[in-house]
């Protein structure tokens, strides 16, 4: 398993609302965009990251000196994240209800997990989840925006979403009520899979068939392929905060792989 991640503030925005976390040690990969005024943005995607880190990793740790239980691994691995998120989403909404700066604020959220040949897959909002197998990138997540609903019910279509006034709408959120909705699915990772988690400072801005090109011209490159997919959104007008995370799984990768990595401001990589 290899990775990298990299974020960019972009040309319009003077704050760098997103965050993200390259941690292959836990096998967990996560974007998540914050959203509401004087900074609480910034302050919500933090957290949304941090806590489920910090949860996710405390709570496997447990598990492990507790011993092996009666049910599986993974299904364990299903408990531990969603219980994770769930804290994370009420530690943001409970302080936007303490202090009034903060009064709002919200975040998307990302994210895949690996428990072992499996995948988590997991989002809320309109952050996505990208897989390249083969030569062939489909996109896993569905947006939960006001747009995406519209497209569903046939009143406009992709093309017309795409341009849309309220296409940034979203219709849940991390830290904006007590529960979240989390939309997660499991998956077996084949062997070359490489998945992409961004924000949409880049899913706005960069066709997906350029996506695809530019994964597949780079190949094991993933660094210089996050950096060209920034340079796109940034060549595109950079309206947005850009944040992309790519993983590549492969069974046996010779060399050691690199501690955990987050970031909401400049470039950071874990490979």
């Amino acid at each position: 398993m290899i990775s990298v991640g990299k974020t960019h503030v972009g040309r319009v925005r003077e704050n760098n609302e997103d965050y993200f976390c390259v941690d292959q040690d836990l096998g967990l990969f996560l974007v998540a965009d914050g959203m509401g005024g004087h900074a609480s943005g910034e302050v919500a995607s933090r957290m949304a990251v941090e806590i489920l880190r910090e949860l996710y990793a405390r709570g496997r740790q447990e598990e492990a000196m507790a011993g092996a239980r009666a049910r599986g691994p993974l299904d364990v691995g299903v408990e531990r994240l969603v219980q994770s998120i769930q804290l994370a989403n009420r530690a943001i909404y409970e302080l936007s209800l303490r202090e009034e700066r903060y009064r709002g604020m919200g975040t998307t959220l990302a994210g895949i997990v690996r428990q072992g040949d499996h995948l988590l897959n997991f989002h809320v909002g309109d952050s996505r989840i990208y897989r390249l197998q083969g030569r062939r990138l489909e996109q896993l997540s569905e947006d939960h925006s006001v747009v995406s609903q519209q497209v569903k019910m046939g009143i406009i279509t992709e093309e017309e979403a795409r341009t849309s006034r309220i296409r940034n709408v979203i219709t849940r959120a991390v830290g904006v009520q007590w529960d979240v909705e989390v939309d997660l699915s499991i998956q077996e990772w084949e062997e070359g899979d490489l998945y992409m988690l961004c924000t949409d400072g880049l899913s706005d801005f960069v066709p997906q068939d350029t996506m695809e090109r530019v994964l597949l011209a780079r190949g094991e490159d993933l660094e210089g392929a996050a950096t060209e997919l920034v340079q796109e959104a940034l060549d595109k007008g950079g309206h947005d905060n850009i944040t992309v995370v790519l993983v590549r799984f492969k069974k046996h990768f010779p060399g050691p792989f690199g501690g955990p990595q987050d970031g909401g401001e400049g470039e950071l990589e874990g490979v």
